[in-house]
């Protein structure tokens, strides 16, 4: 596991988060302290060597990566490790020096002279920082007062803040309730009394000596699409990820690719085609179905090294061991796709790429679309877009209602109105603010926590040096200049793969019959036909999809895990005020009987596997424990249940 934390006040227990923060065994820990001020990184070994920031009294800790800066004399490619270029610049232009700065990072910095910690991280928060301040929650002003005792503890993983003794903390239920009934808290906000993330592309600075704090935002998004030609966007889109891949890649390091049969990734490796650099691509999949067969044949096409890396029956049972350590309250275990496959990333790779959130920028797949019932056969949305008019349309998309077995006082609904308000043209949403209603619609994913994907970002960077090259500022800005119609419509990535590769484009999308560089229409409506077909299409196995994902509704049917990790917690679950046993039991009998609750039960079984419940002393001794013969459901097994439950990770 990788990140920084730090601490104002108590620093010997510094350690402690820091050792948390190293899961691997193999990570590089690099503390500093004074008698105030405690500063920790934990990084994956690396190549390059690579000397933190400590000369002179200015010391800097970051978590991830800078590519390169805007500065007053235009972008420059950033040569430098990350704390080496942060200190110079600071030196050279104070704080205002993020303002520039192209990259996915955290950072801590520590100016002795000036007695200030300042937390900052890059423009969508793509490495949240959540950091505890006793009694004391941040408002949305710029400069808060808090004080001069009060505890100031931070870290990139939420879990590990329990284990400093000046953290006294325990669940806040509004926030609990958006995370089981929405998958995550939104914006700022966190399940953990006194814990808020930091603001995305903010600088929080804490006055060591009086205990204040002022927040001052350097970036805010602001959608203003422009009028042209689809075609130049595509042109713009193909040339600017092919520039992004460049900076992304050194001579002596072998970079891999997690390929889909997809567009998203298939643009990142025609961007490696289009520069003649070596990539190896792997597949994740049950069995060599037709998404594992297109992906092969893209891989081939551009002479790419290929692994199909295949998931057993028990890929996702271990998965559930492991992955919830990861969890920052955003998605929830299966989410970290690759995680069994850690060792072979890490044996063959020195960076991992992925296509994360090519969707989300250049598909419009966070716009309103009305959608079309079909009864029996499914549903499927339409891509035109339908605007948000005011903020009672703005929740009503957002909220869902409370799983069954969650017993808190109020709704989703409810929580959600009282963290969202409108002043002027300006939204403030979960304490993020937005310039209008259209940002917070188009710029949901800012902070990058608001989607819940974020757990496959974040737990594929514990794994190794990995990351999407989509999430680059270039990008970002290429976004905020694209109209909705050609966001929804203008088949932008499959375009700018074309323009890259055109050989990459002649083969199918892994769901649909034609090849991508044919027209939208063609491709959206074979895509169609072939997802409808699919629901009835039989399997030798309930977990095998026809696409990359595992059959989760299938195989939480068919296998005993999710089903023993309940068991296992059954006095947990009675003694958590929030929890209802028999709600559980019923969430889980309506999802054997064939209904889908899939995401209900997948958030629960994270929620009781995370070590974060015995850090806040809501662990229960095993011996109160159910066995795993636990009888909440009828018989000794489900019907056609394996035997094999979680096995020991890959």
């Amino acid at each position: 596991m990788t990140g920084i934390c730090g601490a104002v006040g108590d620093v010997p227990s510094l350690d402690v988060l820091a050792e948390d923060l190293a899961y691997n065994g193999d990570e590089r820990v690099d503390t500093f302290c004074t008698d105030d001020v405690g500063l920790a990184s934990v990084s994956h070994p690396e190549t390059r060597i690579r000397r933190p920031e400590t000369d002179g009294d200015v010391v800097v800790r970051v978590w991830g990566s800078i590519w390169g800066d805007d500065t007053d004399d235009g972008y420059v490619t950033v040569e430098e490790d990350a704390e080496t270029y942060c200190a110079r610049r600071y030196r050279e232009a104070g704080i205002g020096f993020l303002e520039g700065l192209n990259g996915n990072f955290a950072g801590a910095l520590y100016d002795a002279e000036a007695g200030t910690l300042s937390l900052f991280t890059d423009r969508m928060g793509t490495r949240p920082i959540h950091y505890y301040r006793g009694d004391s929650a941040e408002s949305d002003a710029a400069d808060v007062a808090t004080p001069e005792d009060s505890p100031f503890v931070f870290s990139t993983s939420i879990q590990s803040l329990p284990l400093h003794p000046d953290v006294s903390t325990d669940f806040d239920e509004d926030y609990l309730t958006e995370y089981f009934a929405l998958k995550r808290p939104f914006g700022l906000k966190t399940p953990l009394t006194g814990v808020e993330k930091l603001h995305p592309g903010s600088v929080l600075t804490v006055d060591v000596d009086e205990g204040t704090t002022t927040t001052e935002r350097y970036w805010t998004p602001h959608y203003d699409p422009v009028d042209a030609p689809r075609e130049q966007f595509v042109e713009r889109l193909a040339e600017t990820i092919k520039r992004v891949v460049a900076d992304r890649t050194r001579d002596d390091a072998t970079h891999g690719l997690l390929l889909s049969g997809g567009s998203d990734s298939r643009l990142v490796l025609a961007a490696f085609d289009a520069l003649d650099e070596p990539v190896r691509t792997y597949h994740l999949n049950e069995w060599e179905n037709r998404e594992a067969r297109v992906a092969e044949r893209a891989a081939d096409v551009v002479g790419a090294e290929h692994t199909l890396l295949e998931r057993d029956e028990g890929y996702q049972s271990r998965s559930l061991d492991t992955a919830p350590r990861f969890s920052n309250f955003v998605g929830y275990f299966n989410q970290h796709h690759a995680g069994g496959f850690a060792e072979t990333f890490r044996a063959e790779c020195d960076y991992l790429f992925t296509g994360h959130y090519g969707d989300m920028l250049f598909k419009g797949n966070h716009l309103r679309t009305p959608s079309v019932d079909l009864g029996p056969l499914g549903s499927f949305d339409l891509p035109t877009g339908r605007p948000i008019r005011g903020l009672d349309d703005f929740v009503s998309e957002r909220v869902a209602p409370k799983p069954t077995y969650l017993t808190t006082a109020r709704s989703p609904e409810d929580v959600y109105y009282d963290n969202v308000v409108q002043r002027g043209r300006t939204v403030v949403d979960h304490g993020v603010e937005y310039l209008s209603l259209r940002e917070a619609t188009v710029c949901s994913r800012y902070p990058i926590t608001n989607g819940t994907s974020q757990f496959f970002y974040y737990a594929t960077a514990q794994m190794l040096p990995a990351g999407t090259p989509f999430l680059d500022n270039r990008l970002v800005d290429l976004f905020l200049k694209i109209p909705p119609k050609q966001l929804l419509r203008g088949d932008l990535i499959n375009r700018a793969t074309d323009r890259l590769s055109p050989e990459l484009a002649s083969i199918p999308h892994g769901s649909g019959l034609v090849p991508i560089s044919y027209p939208f229409a063609a491709q959206w409506t074979s895509e169609l036909a072939r997802g409808l077909v699919s629901r009835f299409r039989p399997h030798e196995s309930t977990q095998r999809s026809d696409g990359p994902w595992s059959d989760h509704h299938g195989l939480i049917r068919e296998h005993s895990f999710v089903r023993e990790v309940i068991d296992d917690n059954e006095e947990r679950i009675k003694s958590l005020p929030f929890l209802s046993w028999e709600g559980v039991k019923r969430c889980y009998d309506e999802h054997a009987a064939g209904e889908n609750r899939m995401k209900e039960l997948y958030s629960l079984v994270t929620f009781l596997q995370m070590p974060l419940l015995d850090r806040l002393g809501h662990d229960v001794d095993d011996r109160e424990r159910t066995s795993q013969s636990g009888s909440f459901v009828s018989g000794d097994s489900i019907p056609g249940a394996s035997s094999v439950s979680r096995l020991a990770n890959d």
